[in-house]
């Protein structure tokens, strides 16, 4: 969504077109991003709105899924969010997944003066109500933070998952609420806090009273294949997967006998900056090697 090196904005546009090139090389899935803003040291991420995005996505595909990774919560009112969901599940022909997370750049939170007090507790009272107006029911809540009366929203298509980006406690009580759980961290070619974060869901799931099979489970895995560019700066997750294609397709197979329904792949040290143009096409080997 933003260049690796000068991180400008790429254009929905051009988000569609990769996304149309990922689709042809047969990848299943497509993520875009939910930040104003991330403040690094060399200056701003910015990136364009992830809905409005994925929306050109929609448009300009027809098999693979789209899904946010994930949206903030607090940056949306929760019948604003049902909206434009409804509206792009029935756009996407029933193929969007809705990311939910709480936030976590507190720089972003205070530029635009939102709170950033009890995240947790405000996407716990905000997500039964945003369940139901996705199903096409009515929603009333006398919350803390949300005060629903009666509301509802155009309802054409039968409701996305939502899925919940997590890995502490609460989170991962919300997610065993949820249609799907993504573990909220990049990891590289180590699952072992993949595994132990999906201990902790199943132990939420059983207080639930569900089943693991009743969700779909995802990871996230930074890597970049062997003869990318090597910029001597710029943000580098803390972990990275790096290698060849068949190096890499044993990275996922790792991460599947873990627990992962679904891998999640960002071709760039810092996810979803585009650090290589030929990446997403040099990395159409790894789906040879699974």
């Amino acid at each position: 969504m933003y260049d690796y090196g000068s991180y400008a904005a790429r254009s929905p546009l051009d988000i569609a077109r990769q996304a149309r090139r990922a689709e042809t090389l047969g990848f299943d899935s497509v993520w875009v991003m939910d930040h104003v803003f991330i403040q690094r040291k060399g200056g701003r991420v910015v990136a364009h709105d992830p809905l409005i995005c994925l929306g050109a996505v929609a448009a300009a595909t027809q098999r693979v899924t789209l899904g946010s990774l994930v949206l903030s919560h607090a940056f949306r009112h929760a019948v604003q969010l049902a909206r434009e969901a409804s509206a792009l599940a029935d756009l996407s022909g029933g193929r969007l997944v809705l990311g939910l997370g709480a936030g976590w750049h507190q720089p972003e939170f205070s530029a635009l003066g939102l709170p950033y007090d009890h995240r947790v507790s405000r996407l716990e009272e905000a997500l039964p109500s945003l369940q139901a107006m996705l199903g096409g029911e009515r929603a009333s809540v006398e919350g803390r933070w949300i005060h629903l009366d009666e509301a509802s929203v155009a309802v054409s298509s039968p409701a996305p998952p939502i899925w919940i980006a997590a890995e502490q406690p609460r989170m991962l009580a919300l997610a065993a609420r949820a249609d799907g759980w993504n573990h909220a961290y990049w990891s590289g070619d180590d699952p072992s806090r993949f595994k132990a974060a999906l201990r902790s869901l199943d132990e939420a799931l059983r207080r639930a009273g569900r089943r693991r099979d009743e969700i779909e489970t995802s990871a996230s895995i930074a890597c970049v294949l062997d003869g990318a560019p090597d910029p001597k700066d710029g943000f580098r997750e803390p972990e990275m997967a790096t290698g060849s294609a068949a190096r890499l397709a044993e990275v996922v197979g790792s991460f599947a006998e873990a627990g992962a329904d679904h891998v999640i792949l960002s071709l760039s040290p810092d996810p979803y900056a585009e650090l290589d143009p030929s990446a997403l096409d040099r990395a159409a080997e790894i789906l040879t090697q699974l």
